[in-house]
């Protein structure tokens, strides 16, 4: 069955609106990302998230201390080159100013065979709707400074406390990740 362009934009990051790529091709493009903007690199399994920090330039990022493959992670502050790991290339994710235009993203409508919704994907939208009460688009500087606040911070959790929710926390004040939310979604899937 096809998806829908919601579902499809929510696959890819739950509040992403707009994303572009910035190249690397001898030195680092960093000058498309501007200080305090959340960045992703693909990972190959997963992408991977952090917080731009335009002097350095470095990244603000939820990471092991043996690198990327160490899953006991703290927040630290690294290279762009340490934190793109060997990418080519990173994408600069945006937000909305107000969360208005998040629910469709958010919230997309999963209707069974009988044309309604089920309860447990009732449920999950009622969950995600409580939090966007939550939302503040927060400046560059404000976003790195929350992301500063953070450093050595440890507690890493794929479920409840990754690199995305920590990175769209610092910008947004949600914690949310695209990633685990697809998850959760396959599960309801699973249980109709």
């Amino acid at each position: 069955m096809p998806r829908s362009l919601a579902e499809k934009l929510l696959a890819g990051a739950w509040a992403v609106l707009m994303s572009r790529q910035a190249d690397r091709q001898g030195g680092l493009r960093a000058e498309e990302a501007e200080n305090g903007d959340v960045i992703k690199v693909n990972r190959g399994t997963y992408d991977h998230y952090g917080i731009y920090v335009s002097d350095g330039p470095h990244v603000i990022h939820y990471t092991g201390a043996t690198g990327p493959a160490d899953f006991n992670g703290r927040v630290r502050e690294t290279s762009l080159e340490e934190f793109l790991n060997g990418a080519k290339r990173f994408t600069v994710c945006r937000f909305p100013q107000t969360p208005d235009g998040l629910n469709p993203l958010l919230l997309p409508n999963r209707p069974t065979a009988n044309g309604k919704s089920s309860p447990l994907w009732l449920a999950w939208q009622e969950i995600k709707k409580s939090k966007l009460k939550d939302y503040h688009l927060y400046s560059g500087a404000e976003t790195v400074a929350r992301a500063r606040s953070k450093l050595g911070k440890e507690g890493y959790s794929i479920a409840g406390n990754n690199c995305e929710h920590f990175a769209v926390w610092c910008r947004t004040g949600l914690k949310e990740s695209s990633q685990v939310n697809k998850a959760v979604e396959i599960l309801l899937d699973l249980c109709g």
